[in-house]
């Protein structure tokens, strides 16, 4: 579904600055159903990956194809319909429940007016029912504990209805049993949805119980290293950090 071809992650250069790689990927390819955890040090490069795929920033070289389609050749319209992703933080707006905030996710799909049809409302009651949100719609999103409000963002991307789904640092600021509450959630989205899942995260044993590939960035050797599950997790440690 998502191949990644030789790239070099980092910032791209002009005239006078050359290009600074944080590091370099093999040829990799992710299929539906993937639960995958990006992880490295701080500073290593996962949010710069995350822009680049996300195409918020440019790739010093290299290519990612989507279903053998140059990424690049895709529209900004069009590529909505394929990616979504979810921020580290959402802290609630005000006036905004979960029934519209999750309806924000059908806006690539929407008219000028944002006029939501029968299938668009459709789709928001089926991922609220997926997501056990029922007794949550008409709640204000401030008023949401952290762990509503990130199942609420992760229902927001599933509306978006995309193959592709990432998160960054979707646990950061959520206490043990909602960092798991989440990642079980996810990984269960990958599964029965056939989505491919990234993730950051620097919770590296719930990573490893859950996400069936790990891609860590070995920023000494400046090189994006994979591993798939049954994990060793010592290994991958060692590599890494």
């Amino acid at each position: 579904m998502l191949k990644f071809e030789g790239l070099h992650i980092g910032f791209k250069g002009g005239k006078r600055k050359p290009s600074r790689v944080l590091f370099t990927t093999e040829d990799l390819s992710f299929q539906p159903g993937d639960f995958v955890a990006v992880i490295g040090p701080n500073g290593s490069g996962k949010t710069t990956l995350f822009n680049s795929i996300l195409s918020e920033q440019k790739i010093i070289s290299g290519e990612i194809y989507h279903k053998n389609v140059n990424w690049n050749s895709i529209t900004r319209e069009d590529k909505v319909k394929v990616m979504s992703f979810v921020p580290s933080k959402f802290n609630g707006v005000d006036h905004l429940n979960v029934y519209d905030l999750i309806a924000m996710g059908r806006a690539p799909y929407t008219n000028m007016l944002n006029q939501l049809t029968e299938k668009d409302h459709a789709v928001v009651k089926r991922v609220i029912s997926q997501l056990g949100l029922d007794s949550f719609v008409s709640k204000n999103t401030l008023l949401l504990s952290d762990g509503e409000r990130q199942v609420a963002m992760i229902g927001k991307a599933l509306a978006q209805e995309t193959d592709i789904m990432i998160l960054d640092e979707p646990t950061a600021f959520l206490d043990y049993n909602n960092r798991r509450k989440v990642l079980q959630l996810l990984k269960e989205i990958a599964t029965k949805n056939e989505q491919l899942v990234f993730i950051s995260s620097h919770d590296l044993e719930l990573c490893f119980e859950y996400c069936n590939r790990v891609v860590a960035i070995d920023s000494k050797n400046k090189i994006l290293l994979d591993f798939t599950a049954p994990f060793d997790k010592e290994e991958v440690i060692k590599k890494v950090f």
